[in-house]
Order: structure tokens, then sequence, then C-alpha cells
């Protein structure tokens, strides 16, 4: 059984999150006019230390600025602050998981199976070592995301695509920041096996099968991370050999 540490959740904590909340859903877009500290305050029903704590909690993540003569206004968020693990926990809702889901379907299927056909032997030997390094950092309790998030750039160097690699280099961060925040030991063991299985079939220079198995390890990862809930989880079914 896999448990995870009791956290105390503050007042502050709570306003943030239902402003995250509301952020997530749309309700708060970017240029949008928090409304005045008394007002939240009476919103919330809690004091002005507390709305103050949350609004610096997400205006330290940069969701939120201060504008003087104006009030709190949220920002827009540019792609690079996704790759803050802070900020990809506060904001990834259904919609943009299953959107980062969908672009990775098309491109890294792709891949895998140009991976089978192209790989040199020195590509295949860069992600045996990189599937090498993730076990023993495993073994040793030691952090993996780095060599996972690793694991699909060399898939996509071996693929000889420069379009592709760029795409793939353009969202290490988000990969890295992802893996990061939300994989747990269950996970990294199922991970790396999956990482390994999809290795040997482009080793194996098996492009079908390579492709069914980019498509279902993104598919069961996504679910198994929690980032799709059942519903959006079951329009993305899993492929069988």
């Amino acid at each position: 059984m896999e448990l995870k540490p009791v956290t105390r959740t503050t007042l502050a904590d709570s306003v943030a999150e239902q402003l995250l909340d509301q952020m997530r859903r749309g309700k708060l877009r970017p240029g949008d006019l928090l409304p005045a500290e008394r007002e939240l305050m009476a919103q919330f029903n809690v004091g002005r230390s507390t709305v103050r704590e949350a609004l610096q909690s997400l205006t330290r993540m940069g969701l939120l600025e201060a504008r003087p003569g104006v009030g709190t206004v949220v920002r827009p968020v540019d792609f690079g602050s996704y790759l803050r693990p802070d900020v990809y926990a506060a904001l990834m809702n259904d919609c943009l998981a299953s959107e980062l889901l969908e672009a990775r379907e098309t491109i890294e299927v792709a891949i895998a199976g140009l991976a089978a056909q192209r790989a040199s032997p020195a590509d295949l030997q860069r992600i045996a070592e990189t599937l090498e390094a993730a076990s023993r950092a495993l073994a040793r309790h030691q952090p993996t995301h780095e060599f996972s998030a690793l694991f699909h750039i060399h898939l996509a160097e071996a693929a000889h695509n420069t379009v592709l690699l760029n795409f793939m280099r353009s969202i290490y961060g988000l990969l890295r920041a992802r893996g990061e925040l939300k994989a747990g030991s269950e996970f990294l063991h199922w991970e790396i096996e999956a990482h390994r299985e999809l290795y040997e079939l482009i080793k194996a220079r098996d492009v079908e099968k390579a492709r069914r198995k980019m498509l279902d390890h993104l598919r069961h990862s996504a679910h198994r991370l929690g980032e799709l809930p059942d519903d959006l989880a079951d329009s993305h079914p899993t492929t069988k050999d």
C-alpha cells in the first residue's frame, strides 16, 4: 500500500486554491480584475492577512499581478511558466491535460515509428544507457524524472527529423516538471519497464508495434498520473498488440 504524507492546509491555502480553481475553469481569465481586498474578505469570510497571503502566493507563482491604482489582475501565463513544477501543478486541468496528451500522441507516435526505422547503433546505445541510469537511480531512491524526459528526447533524436526533435526539446522542461511533481514509486517502476519495452521494439525495427506501444504508453501514463478523469480516459482507449 502506497500512502502520501498528510499536509496541513491553511486558510490562505484554501483561498488560493479556490482562486486557482476559478482560473482552471476559465471563470478568471488573463486581464480580469479580482474583487477588492475587502470584498474578498467578505466572500471567503476570512481576515485581511489571509487574503493578502493567498494573493502573494499566487503573485509569486506569476499568476497574479498587483497594479497600482488598478488592483490585482490575472496575468497571462506564457509557455515558460508551465516549466515551473508549482505552476504546472496549479494550472493543469482536465482540458489542458487532454490537449497535452493529444499533441504528444500526434508527435510521439510518429517519432516511435521513425526511430524504429532510422535509429543508429549510437542512438540505441544512448537510449539503453538512459534506461540503465533511470533504473540505478530508482534503486537508490533517487529522482528519475530527468531520465524519463531524456528517454523521450533520445527517441526523437533517433527519429532523425529536426522538426520533431525541436518540438520535443521545446517541451523537455514540461516533461521534467510533470514527472518531478506527480510520479510515485509504483508509477516509476511501471514507467521504466514501459520505456524498456518500447526500446526493445525500436531495437527490433518493429515499426507498427513501436507506434502502438508509444500510444499505449502515453495514454496509460496520463491515466495513471490522474491527469485525465475516467470519462476522458475512456475516450482514449488503450491499444493492444
